[in-house]
């Protein structure tokens, strides 16, 4: 096989996949976009501002951030937004060649009615525990060892902490917290690795949903100083 054929063969194999990924990428905002219609959200193919928008994980990292597919509106009376969110980091191999891996999640973010101190969930495996680490947060111990086995927690005020998972809300991220979740000013954020599909941001919404309804009144007052009834 001579140069100029090679050549010919890779500019065909690179514009092959550049269509595909073209393809795939179009038919992923047309379903957002129908799911959008279909839930009464507001549908962006991009929106930058989001990439710089909060701090823990998956933000903050890498470079070429980017937030895809966002879906605005509201879930059950709370404001949300949910994303596919990338980054990419960079690596040089021995020989000194330049290699970049693009990271992909799935974001949901809800707003709360206050703001409350910072505290994050992760299951003892997902990608987060080692930047909470570096970060300095504390991670905290509980009664239920299936609950310590199952998940980090990791938060600022450890009062605060023990007050959100209590027994009620360990039963209900030991049945159901298939996602990192944060408690992040005013917003609570959930992720997962991989771009996410419409029937699972409504799911990951409805636990959002659910941790937030199970933050006690108390929790509100204290720390937030309002009344959610």
């Amino acid at each position: 096989m001579n140069v100029a054929l090679i050549i010919v063969v890779v500019v065909v194999a690179g514009f092959a996949l550049f269509y595909v990924g073209y393809i795939k990428a179009k038919k992923r905002r047309e379903a957002f976009a129908a799911f959008a219609a279909q839930q009464g959200f507001s549908y962006q193919p991009v929106n930058a501002a989001l990439t710089g928008q909060w701090a823990g994980t998956p933000f903050q990292t890498g470079d070429h951030r980017r937030a895809l597919n966002v879906l605005t509106g509201a879930f059950q009376g709370r404001q949300i937004v949910a994303f596919d969110y990338s980054y990419q980091t960079h690596t040089t191999n021995g020989k000194g060649q330049r290699q970049t891996q693009t990271h992909k999640f799935g974001v949901v973010v809800m707003q709360l009615p206050g703001v409350l101190p910072r505290l994050e969930v992760t299951h003892e495996g997902i990608f987060g525990g080692a930047v909470a680490n570096a970060l300095g947060f504390a991670d905290i111990r509980f009664e239920s060892e299936q609950f310590n086995r199952a998940f980090r927690v990791k938060a600022d005020d450890e009062r605060f902490g023990h007050a959100v998972i209590h027994p009620q809300m360990m039963e209900l991220l030991l049945a159901r917290g298939e996602i990192g979740w944060r408690i992040e000013g005013n917003s609570l954020i959930g992720w997962d690795r991989g771009p996410h599909e419409p029937v699972e941001v409504m799911n990951r919404l409805q636990l959002l949903q659910l941790v937030a309804d199970n933050v006690p009144p108390y929790v509100w007052r204290d720390y937030a100083g309002i009344d959610p009834r």
